[in-house]
């Protein structure tokens, strides 16, 4: 404040003194203005006042001059007010003055000036004594202001090419030995912006002075540390940022760009960071670091030994390339792989980027002096090939290295390759560059693959697999992925070169001691199973030789990790490899032999007890392809299960009980569909292999599972995946939660339902796709026990469970099933029949059909089978009261809903295609209500009412055959102008075959399998009847019994038709089972209507039906309905159970109108029986 206050005083006065300033005292009164210089300014109190304060100086610091920083503040502000104060401190020789201040405090016992805090200085205010400042060099500030002073007078005192400056402040600024005032100032880091601008101002005019401090300069930096230093870098900076300005200056940058290099062996790290930072900015720097380059990329980017030099000096190369990305992307790279890409250069950067590339490629030959590891240790070509391989910015780059491709390899083998080094930091880097040149360049492959020499040492590479050491494991995993990168792009173009590989000792080395470790070594890994895959890839023109050395790789790879891996922590290995070994039965039986299922068993149950009790680990995609391989290599024996050998190697397979009960547990709402059905496949593919283990174990566990959840009253735990109606897109959010413990949950029961059949299209498919699939599982225990006269009580009672279970699916297996035991004459089906009639969960299953799930009996396969059992178990299902109260209400229903139907009829389809679906439904469970209970006396609306409807119906067929024909027309019209697909002509050839109401009631999604980890093959070849294949040997007896079910009518057609009803006339026997066999006591109806659907609906064979199949399931396939250019089958977009609009409804019709006319003669029989009774 005081220093403001004193001057402001001074240009309030400055008006009235300037013109004293430079006058001699006037104390004699005289006129002489000659006086002594000592006297100039005695005339102005200012002058006096700033002469005492320059007195102060003169005996060195005191305590009462504490506050420098205010002390030069004010001196400067003076200065600045205009030419009379300048001259006036120029005249008192103030530089001078303000040096050997300076100076006086840089003594060898003094060596810097304290300045003393308040209360120091006035507890010793009145001592004499040169006071320090020690701390100064930290607080540069307070002396910043005196430079600016002197650099200000200096100035000041030019005229035009010369300085007016006394001898004294001349001799003060540059005199004595190498500028003392200058060094010690600069090296004292005090403003050295101001500084540069003495400098300029001592120099301009006089080139000879601008060389000795440029001299100066050097020499300063050579004797100095390096952080010592960094001051006169910096003023370097600022003499070489310098240009234009006024006439006068002297090159400073060419002076110091020509002394650069003198100074360069003393400090080389400083003097080559110096230059990265200065040829970006400046022209001349650019051009003449670039011009040397023969004279100083060798000697610092190779030869030197200290690191740091070497990286330096690989930053100065990239500061060389005119581009800003450039230099950036390089700063920020932190890996040896990853060369530039996409990074757009203009022709001028592209010409020096090639000019310096040019220079690194030359040295290639001269690289190998720099390689023994014992002068010159392992990391001296690491900045040299870090480089090269960021300069690889396109193809061009790539193809200006072929002409040194020998200078690479005779750098590599033997002297990188061979020694047995650990870490050998010069390979890692040369096999990146290598790699990255060779990537999307064949012709640089073609170098290596071509040359003899070269493929015979390149696989040749001494690699230390020592797992446990930090050091190593990083450093393989930098430098394997590029060796082996290089080995597959050489086999990808070479098919000697790759047979040469695959025998070659150090790779199966690599798969044995690499693979193993894939979290260790990822990419080194990747690159090995790429490999592998190319070893095993067979091309059409392969000769008889190379298949034999094909096959012999994967006999050998496949023993080699039969006999390395540790199946409980290598099961990440064992996936990738099997993966792509196991190609044909012969490489899967190599695996049984030599108990690869008990590995595998061991990476299951470690995968099982992490799926469960590690939330951390996400390895269900482990499992997924683990059972994947698991079922390839089970099918695979099944065809061989004659042969002792594989007999044999399942028997040693003791672990597979336990493994079947682990993959139950894992069939819950828990986990995803892709694991369920994965383990379901696997569960199928065992039974088939073992029945009578399976059936021994598995069906009381499932029996106890399922009827623990019927009889408790614990409250079910759903996971995510469980179908729900509600918060359908939290399912992908929480597919990492795990259940409460390991668990079979795969029961519905009632309550869990949340819509019934047809209601909600979404959810239907929902729950199929959940529930399909085990229900498939279950029917193959049916049909194995059977085939192997296992059919015990306790699967009994476990069939009619869990068919009763999935009733809201409408899934015809279990009807079907014991459809066909019925009408099997031997003694274990009459067995198991009267066991099923005795269990009272099997009334309730008929019951629940005839109450609640009346549409169901659309599906001919299950009407079927109500006529031959609701006979049987017709006392537990119904008392004769409830019968009749059911029937009369099933006829108030029929009665209502005709009377609620549209007048308009015939034009509403959709509303069609709904009411057949019930009608059909009600009317079918009349019937069969009536022939086990004959009713005293019928509503006698019943028969009108039928009657009304079927003339309805009949006028809607009349419409749709007009409707048809014109649409008959116009496909033939399509038809015309290219081929008619074989769908559609099999739609049209099919026009007058009859499908069950139950195909068109049924979701189109039913007829498809759930998705599975296995092909489509595979799903089929999964759940064949065991009666249609080949069995597994029984203990007790190898022949095939009489009662074996036939192919026809077995399991294959029973998967497609539990999820869609199928078409059932197709088979000759079941088309009596239409509806004139409603009633057993009117035979003569029976057999009429038999004749004419015999007729009028003529079978087809199985391989035809499957082709339909097949079809509906590729419409099946669209998300909405849409229409079909193959089939030419329009869905109906407002009917809410997904109807054909054309071909299903003509069923409907056709279907409904035989039903009503069966229904009408029926309750005519029954009410001329009942007149005649009363009469």
């Amino acid at each position: 404040m005081f220093q403001r206050l004193c001057i402001h005083v001074i240009q309030r006065l400055r008006p009235v003194h300037a013109h004293l300033y430079l006058q001699p005292g006037m104390e004699d009164c005289s006129d002489d203005m000659d006086g002594p210089v000592e006297d100039i300014g005695s005339r102005s109190c200012v002058t006096r006042f700033v002469k005492t304060l320059l007195s102060i100086m003169e005996h060195g610091v005191k305590p009462h001059s504490k506050h420098l920083t205010e002390y030069f503040a004010f001196l400067y502000e003076f200065a600045k007010m205009g030419e009379e104060e300048s001259q006036f401190l120029l005249s008192l020789q103030a530089i001078s003055t303000m040096v050997h201040f300076y100076m006086g405090t840089k003594g060898p016992e003094n060596p810097q000036v304290e300045v003393l805090s308040e209360e120091e200085g006035e507890e010793e205010e009145e001592e004499e004594d040169i006071l320090s400042l020690a701390e100064e060099k930290y607080r540069p500030a307070a002396l910043e202001k005196m430079i600016a002073l002197i650099a200000l007078l200096v100035e000041q005192s030019r005229s035009e090419r010369h300085l007016t400056l006394s001898q004294n402040d001349m001799a003060a600024l540059t005199g004595g030995k190498g500028f003392p005032f200058l060094f010690q100032h600069i090296r004292d880091g005090i403003n050295i912006r101001q500084t540069c601008n003495l400098i300029f101002s001592l120099c301009r005019y006089n080139n000879r002075l601008a060389e000795h401090i440029v001299s100066m300069l050097f020499t300063s930096i050579a004797k100095l540390t390096p952080e010592a230093a960094n001051p006169f870098f910096k003023l370097l900076t600022m003499l070489m940022e310098f240009a234009g300005g006024p006439p006068g200056m002297p090159p400073f940058a060419s002076y110091i760009l020509q002394r650069i290099w003198e100074v360069i062996e003393y400090n080389p790290s400083q003097c080559l960071d110096w230059l990265a930072v200065q040829t970006p900015r400046n022209k001349l720097a650019h051009s003449w670091v670039l011009q040397n380059m023969e004279n100083w990329v060798e000697r610092f980017l190779l030869a030197h030994n200290y690191p740091r030099v070497r990286t330096s000096a690989a930053y100065l190369l990239v500061s060389l390339i005119p581009s800003n990305s450039f230099r950036q992307m390089f700063r920020s790279t932190r890996s040896l792989h990853i060369p530039t890409r996409d990074l757009p250069l203009s022709p001028d950067t592209t010409v020096v980027l090639h000019q310096v590339y040019n220079v690194l490629l030359g040295l290639l030959s001269r690289a190998k002096l720099y390689v023994d590891a014992a002068v010159h240790g392992t990391t001296k070509l690491v900045p040299y090939f870090s480089f090269m391989t960021y300069c690889l910015i396109s193809k061009t780059e790539k193809l200006m290295f072929s002409t040194y491709f020998m200078d690479l390899w005779n750098l590599f083998q033997p002297k990188l390759s061979e020694p047995a080094i650990a870490t050998n930091h010069n390979k890692q880097a040369l096999l990146s560059f290598w790699y990255n040149v060779c990537v999307d360049c064949p012709e640089n492959v073609r170098l290596i693959v071509q040359n003899p020499v070269v493929t015979k040492n390149i696989a040749f590479n001494y690699i230390l697999a020592d797992h446990d050491d930090q050091d190593v494991v990083l450093f393989n995993r930098g430098m394997l992925p590029a060796y082996y990168g290089i080995l597959r792009l050489c086999c990808e173009q070479s098919p000697a070169f790759t047979r040469q590989l695959a025998s070659h000792q150090n790779i199966q080395w690599a798969f044995k001691n690499l693979t193993p470790h894939a979290s260790q070594y990822p990419g080194a890994v990747e690159e090995l199973f790429n490999l592998m895959q190319l070893f095993v890839a067979q091309r059409p023109d392969m000769r008889e030789e190379e298949i034999e050395d094909i096959k012999q790789f994967k006999k050998t790879t496949i023993s080699c990790y039969l006999r390395c891996l540790d199946g409980r922590s290598c099961w990440t290995t064992l996936i990738s490899a099997f993966r792509i070994l196991l190609e044909s039965d012969e490489d899967r039986l190599l695996v049984v032999f030599n108990r690869g299922l008990i590995l595998m068993t061991e990476s299951f149950n470690t995968l099982h007890m992490m799926y469960h009790e590690a939330t951390a680990c996400h390895v269900t995609g482990d499992l997924v392809e683990l059972l994947s391989i698991f079922l390839s290599v089970l099918k695979s024996t099944r065809p061989y299960l004659q042969r002792k050998d594989v007999k044999q190697a399942l028997i040693q397979w003791q672990e597979r009980i336990e493994f079947a009960h682990k993959l139950l547990t894992l069939l819950n709402s828990y986990s995803p569909p892709e694991l369920r059905n994965a383990c379901i496949d696997v569960l199928k593919e065992l039974v088939l292999l073992s029945p009578h283990d399976f059936l021994h174990t598995l069906v009381p566990f499932l029996q106890h599972n399922h009827c623990t959840y019927h009889h408790s009253n614990i409250p079910m735990s759903l996971g995510p995946y469980f179908p729900c109606r509600e918060n359908l897109k939290l399912i992908g959010g929480k597919s990492n939660i795990r259940p409460p413990r390991p668990e079979l949950n795969m029961c519905l029961l009632p309550t869990m339902v949340e819509a019934s059949k047809g209601k909600d299209d979404v959810y239907d498919r929902m729950l199929l796709d959940y529930f399909f699939s085990y229900h498939q599982f279950i029917h193959l225990l049916c049909r194995v026990a059977i085939n192997c006269e296992k059919f015990t009580e306790t699967l009994v009672k476990m069939s009619v469970l869990v068919a009763y279970e999935g009733l809201p699916l409408h899934l015809a297996l279990f009807p079907k099933l014991w459809t066909e035991l019925c009408q099997t004459q031997s003694a274990m089906s009459k067995n198991c029949v009267k066991l099923l009639c005795e269990d009272p969960v099997f009334a309730e299953y008929i019951k629940c059909i005839l109450m609640d799930e009346r549409t169901f009996l659309n599906n001919n396969i299950v009407y079927t089978f109500l006529t031959h059992f609701l006979l049987k178990v017709q006392g537990q299902v119904f008392s004769e009261a409830n019968c009749a109260n059911l029937i009369n209400t099933l006829i108030t229903n029929l009665i209502n809903q005709y009377q609620s139907l549209e007048s308009d009829f015939s034009n509403q389809r959709v509303e069609i295609s709904k009411a057949s679906s019930t009608l059909n439904g009600d009317l079918r469970a009349l019937a069969l209500l009536l022939s086990v209970h004959t009713p005293k006396q019928l509503n006698s609306a019943l028969i009108p009412t039928l009657q009304e409807l079927l003339n309805k119906c009949r006028a809607c067929q009349q419409q749709r055959n007009s409707l048809q024909e014109q649409e008959a027309k116009e496909r033939k019209t399509k038809d015309d102008e290219g081929a008619t697909p074989v769908k559609r002509r099999r739609v049209s050839s099919d026009e007058e075959h009859t499908v069950d109401i139950g195909d068109i009631k049924a979701e189109p999604r039913e007829a498809l399998t759930p998705t599975s980890t296995s092909d489509n093959e595979t799903r089929d070849s999964s759940i064949i009847d065991p009666g249609t294949e080949q069995d597994p040997p029984s203990p007790e007896s190898s022949s095939v019994k009489e009662y074996r079910m036939e192919v026809p009518s077995s399991f294959s057609e029973d998967i497609m038709l539990a999820a869609r009803s199928q078409h059932t006339e197709e088979q000759p026997g079941n088309g009596k089972f239409e509806e004139c066999k409603e009633f057993k006591d009117l035979q003569t109806s029976k057999d009429s209507m038999g004749a004419e659907e015999d007729s009028e609906f003529p079978s087809t064979s199985i391989s035809a039906v499957l082709s339909d199949l097949a079809d509906l399931r590729s419409c099946d396939g669209q998300a909405l309905p849409s229409q079909d250019p193959e089939t030419n089958l329009s869905i109906s977009c407002g009917h809410s159970r997904g109807l054909f609009s054309h071909m299903q409804q003509h069923d409907i019709l056709d279907i409904l109108c035989r039903t009503i006319e069966s229904t009408i003669h029926v309750v005519t029989r029954i009410s001329g029986k009942g007149n005649q009774a009363a009469s």
